[in-house]
């Protein structure tokens, strides 16, 4: 009977956690808006009230609330604040459809859609196959090699960590159980490689939203921000699995005889025609964002033709493209939403321009901190701010703090900097995100804590970077 109870209790402890968190979550969204409302006929702009619609963002993500319903209610959180009626409301609506923040959502959809495509061609289990047979896989540090950067190839063609990784690890464990790896050495190799290739990949929606905000071109971005943190990482990241391959976990930590078969579905045939036709629609493409620079809606137009190529290529008719297509954005439709009402958010805070109170009554110390240590904390602010909200994360750091960097005269690249440590440096931790879960678990391992302690090594690593990158750019 005690047993029974004990396991009873068991059951409801989780319901029970679920029931507190929401009536949290209700809690801070009810006072939210009652304060708003109450601020409302109270203040007129420009307020420092104006920020907190976007604090409350903050935190609403924070405890885990949907992070649509969580626009939703900061969106009507800033038009209380405003005292906008109806018609007002509807026009920041309008406003906000042919914004940068909603032509980022976009690119993040439609970057899925992209995605599934090279998935149902075969072109991106080709690009593991190619990379593996070009580096081979004989010999343990050029399987290591190869392995790393079919993770990062695979980001930068999907768009996606998680998708990369679902891909990547029946196609490489076969490889590792024969040399070897252990399962923890072969989710870091994911891991980093992955990591490492977001950093410049240059159709990825927080790499976008990056560019975007900054207003720096992908070349500079690359040489000057995205480039040397990959750089680095992926050279720490390489002698950090070496020394994970030669010290396991235990006993475990090993593939079976049996992973060492390639149980890995059959790539299609015209898999190889959809691979060569997508990477010269890449290379053509980014070669043309170089010398055009064009803006942000370019990269919406450049994922479908990357798509159509690759689709028609591997021989998918019409229909079984556009449905590809189909699927793969429908799955990040709640991309769209969220990003269309930030881009209102952001419109009616501008409104509001608290940032013109904020330089009025703190410019002069701003100024007197120095633009190194305003970076520095703005950063730091990032770092322990959202994950896996990665692009949202960087536009609301911007319109946050990127008036202030305007009137203190940040350089361009050094922005970008910023941006980039807010979005990317919580990925190395201090806590474990999604994106490091799921290659720990994709690789078939049960050692997050060993994956996690070599990723502080990698989180020491990527701030000093950005340190070094800002102490040359500021």
């Amino acid at each position: 009977m005690s047993l029974d109870r004990t396991l009873d209790a068991g059951d409801t402890a989780p319901a029970r956690a679920n029931t507190v968190r929401r009536r949290i979550q209700g809690g801070l969204v009810a006072l939210g808006l009652i304060a708003s409302a109450v601020l409302g006929p109270l203040t007129e702009p420009p307020t420092l009230w104006g920020l907190l619609p976007l604090g409350l963002f903050v935190v609403l993500l924070l405890i885990d609330l949907d992070i649509v319903i969580a626009a939703v209610v900061t969106s009507a959180s800033a038009l209380l604040v405003l005292g906008s009626n109806p018609a007002e409301a509807a026009g920041f609506l309008g406003d906000a459809l042919g914004s940068d923040v909603l032509a980022i959502g976009m690119i993040i959809v439609l970057g899925g859609g992209l995605g599934e495509v090279l998935l149902r061609t075969g072109a991106a289990a080709d690009l593991v196959r190619m990379i593996m047979r070009k580096l081979g896989d004989d010999s343990p540090a050029r399987a290591q090699l190869g392995i790393m950067l079919a993770s990062a190839v695979l980001v930068v063609a999907l768009g996606t960590l998680i998708g990369a990784f679902a891909l990547a690890a029946p196609l490489v464990i076969p490889i590792a159980a024969r040399l070897g790896f252990t399962k923890s050495g072969t989710a870091l190799m994911l891991f980093v490689g992955g990591t490492c290739g977001m950093f410049v990949a240059p159709f990825v929606g927080s790499m976008v939203a990056i560019r975007t905000a900054s207003g720096i071109s992908y070349p500079d971005f690359v040489l000057t921000a995205g480039g040397p943190l990959a750089v680095a990482c992926f050279a720490a990241g390489f002698a950090l699995v070496r020394w994970n391959l030669r010290n396991p976990v235990d006993a475990d930590d090993y593939y079976s005889e049996e992973d060492e078969a390639d149980s890995s579905a059959e790539i299609p045939a015209h898999a190889r025609a959809s691979t060569v036709a997508f990477l010269v629609a890449f290379v053509a493409i980014v070669a043309y964002a170089v010398i055009a620079g064009p803006g942000t809606a370019f990269a919406a137009l450049a994922l479908l033709v990357m798509a159509a190529v690759a689709g028609f290529a591997g021989r998918l008719k019409a229909t079984e493209l556009l449905t590809a297509l189909y699927e793969g954005c429908g799955r990040l439709f709640n991309f769209l939403l969220m990003f269309w009402l930030l881009g209102a958010l952001f419109l009616i805070t501008e409104e509001i321009n608290p940032y013109e109170v904020l330089m009025a009554q703190w410019g002069g110390n701003l100024q007197a901190l120095g633009t190194f240590a305003f970076l520095i904390i703005v950063g730091l602010i990032g770092w322990l701010g959202i994950q896996g909200a990665s692009a949202a994360q960087v536009v609301l750091v911007d319109k946050i703090f990127g008036p202030t960097a305007a009137a203190l005269g940040v350089p361009v690249p050094a922005w970008s900097v910023v941006l980039l440590a807010s979005a990317q440096a919580d990925t190395y931790g201090p806590a474990p995100g999604v994106n490091m879960i799921a290659p720990v678990g994709m690789a078939r391992s049960t050692a997050l804590k060993r994956v996690l302690y070599s990723s502080w090594i990698l989180l020491f690593v990527s701030l000093a970077v950005y340190a070094v990158e800002l102490a040359i750019l500021h």
